[in-house]
């Protein structure tokens, strides 16, 4: 099902994620309680066979144990619960905030029939966002295709 972004995380140096840092079935459930939606099935299955990831130095998002969740900054429901109430009334789902003028957010008003959420990119400069990709499995392919050099 995600036999090309399989391929590209097996082969890219843009992204590095970490071996056996996999996310519990059971802290994705907890996380989808406490937000009152699922998760997108192919965050879901990022989560359940990746986990961890830094791109380009920045970690991606995810989801980390509830005892260690308040001391990490990269777990997605504890910077959910940092967002503003208009942000959270706006669907926004944070996803990736690299160190540049622009950031990432699940579109949570938008699931499609598979259940996946359009990934946002918006631009701190115009302030407009945009549509980056149809579901998080795209959203990682199209990431690290612009972050890998042409003659890698």
């Amino acid at each position: 099902m995600y036999t090309s972004l399989i391929e590209k995380l097996a082969h890219t140096k843009a992204l590095k994620w970490f071996p056996n840092h996999q996310v519990q079935e059971s802290w994705i459930v907890e996380v989808e309680q406490e937000l009152g939606f699922s998760l997108p099935p192919s965050y879901r299955w990022w989560l359940l066979n990746y986990g961890q990831a830094l791109l380009s130095g920045t970690a991606i998002l995810t989801i980390t144990s509830s005892e260690h969740r308040e001391y990490t900054d990269t777990d997605i429901l504890y910077i959910y619960r940092l967002a503003d109430e208009q942000t959270k009334q706006e669907g926004k789902l944070e996803l990736f905030i690299p160190d540049e003028d622009e950031y990432y957010y699940f579109d949570t008003r938008t699931t499609d029939e598979r259940g996946e959420f359009k990934v946002m990119r918006l631009d701190y400069f115009n302030g407009e966002p945009e549509v980056y990709a149809d579901s998080f499995a795209e959203f990682l392919e199209k990431l690290i295709d612009q972050r890998t050099p042409r003659n890698a």
